[in-house]
């Protein structure tokens, strides 16, 4: 009869908790509808390794062009005229002539006379024709035709029925910012920031999840990067309501693996190692070839061995499109943590999932940030009143 009681007690607790979730204006804007989990298909997408070294800088073009290559020889008019003069008249039906024959010069240098010009053979055919000094119709026109086009290009990439970053993503990020909605099974109750970040050698990479009610609970990873072994993390620690709770520290001097409540727990470090959440990482900068062997994975509780393949292929569902991700799925222990890399947008993990026998913890992007630069989010819905920038 007690335990009858304290049951029906939970019930009524819980019904108040939603309804006043649900009257209090908590709820955001925009709101991801739960699709059925769905079953993963074949890889039709190999996601890349992406490059993390720094693009090298465009040379900057000089303040003038000391020395230019005159345009190819023309047939001499019917009335001769005098050579300087020649050159200009057959400058500009030299658009009909091979484009490596032209140099533009820089328009301060345009008073310079072209008497003075010199040819330079050692010049590469680009730059001379980034350095033409005569006005080329047909290239121009080119130009303008590509330029045009470039919108349709667009609109047809996002005819697929998928997502597509608002600008053309290369290399792995420097910095990277995700909002995600938190959902506990299938309730959202809150939600959470992603903050990733590299740079002068090492990486940190930062997660929150704001609950509607209940304690805030935070996570730190950080390490070092490397551009070719990717990252070493160095620490993980976790929060909860402000108050440290299990770590990770990881000895690459002593060979060893520091976890738990306490950080009292010791195993031997193997090569590899990461955390939960510098393994999504690690993975999108490999594009997702971290080798055959296991690889070991703390969450700071505990401590699993695994080889990391990508388990298939899926569309994360966001009500408003659609992101083609592969999926790569841990299990060991009774606990799963999966991550959902979408390779068009820098392999960055649009989902996170983990579950053990106790619950099921689900992070989904409504927001995504690469560079400092807007890449998508998940449009307002009209039906929700709060808003809320998650």
């Amino acid at each position: 009869m007690k335990s009858r009681r304290l049951i029906l007690l939970a019930l009524a607790l819980s019904l108040a908790l939603h309804l006043g979730v649900l009257g209090s204006g908590l709820l955001p804007e925009a709101a991801l509808e739960l699709p059925p989990d769905q079953d993963l298909r074949s890889i039709s997408v190999k996601m890349q390794a992406l490059d993390a070294d720094e693009p090298a800088a465009k040379p900057a073009l000089q303040g003038a062009v000391a020395q230019l290559r005159p345009a190819a020889p023309k047939p001499a008019p019917a009335k001769p005229k005098p050579a300087a003069k020649k050159t200009e008249a057959s400058a500009p039906r030299a658009a009909s002539e091979p484009m490596a024959a032209q140099v533009r010069p820089n328009k301060n240098a345009g008073s310079a006379p072209l008497a003075e010009a010199k040819p330079d053979a050692s010049m590469p055919d680009a730059e001379n024709k980034l350095a033409s000094s005569a006005p080329v119709a047909d290239n121009v026109a080119a130009n303008d035709k590509d330029e045009a086009s470039a919108p349709a290009a667009e609109t047809a990439a996002a005819d697929d029925g998928y997502l597509h970053p608002k600008s053309k993503l290369r290399g792995f990020p420097r910095q990277a910012t995700l909002g995600y909605q938190v959902f506990y099974g299938s309730a959202m109750l809150g939600t959470g920031t992603l903050e990733w970040g590299r740079g002068d050698g090492g990486y940190r990479l930062e997660i929150n999840a704001n609950p509607f009610i209940g304690p805030k609970l935070r996570y730190l990873s950080e390490g070092r990067f490397k551009n070719k072994a990717g990252l070493l993390p160095d620490s993980l620690q976790a929060w909860r309501g402000g108050q440290s709770k299990e770590s990770a520290h990881f000895d690459y001097n002593a060979g060893q693996l520091r976890y738990g409540d306490q950080g009292d727990k010791l195993l031997d470090l193997k090569p590899g190692a990461q955390d939960v959440f510098s393994l999504a990482f690690q993975l999108g900068l490999k594009g997702g070839e971290l080798g055959p062997e296991a690889i070991q994975i703390t969450t700071g509780k505990k401590v699993y061995e695994y080889p990391m393949r990508p388990s298939g292929e899926a569309d994360y569902d966001t009500g408003a499109g659609k992101i083609r991700v592969i999926v790569f799925r841990a299990q060991g222990d009774g606990d799963i943590n999966e991550f959902w890399l979408a390779p068009e947008f820098s392999n960055l993990p649009v989902r996170i999932q983990r579950i053990d026998k106790d619950k099921r913890i689900d992070l989904r992007a409504v927001r995504i940030d690469v560079n400092g630069a807007p890449q998508w989010k998940l449009p307002p819905q009209p039906t929700r009143k709060h808003k809320n920038d998650y």
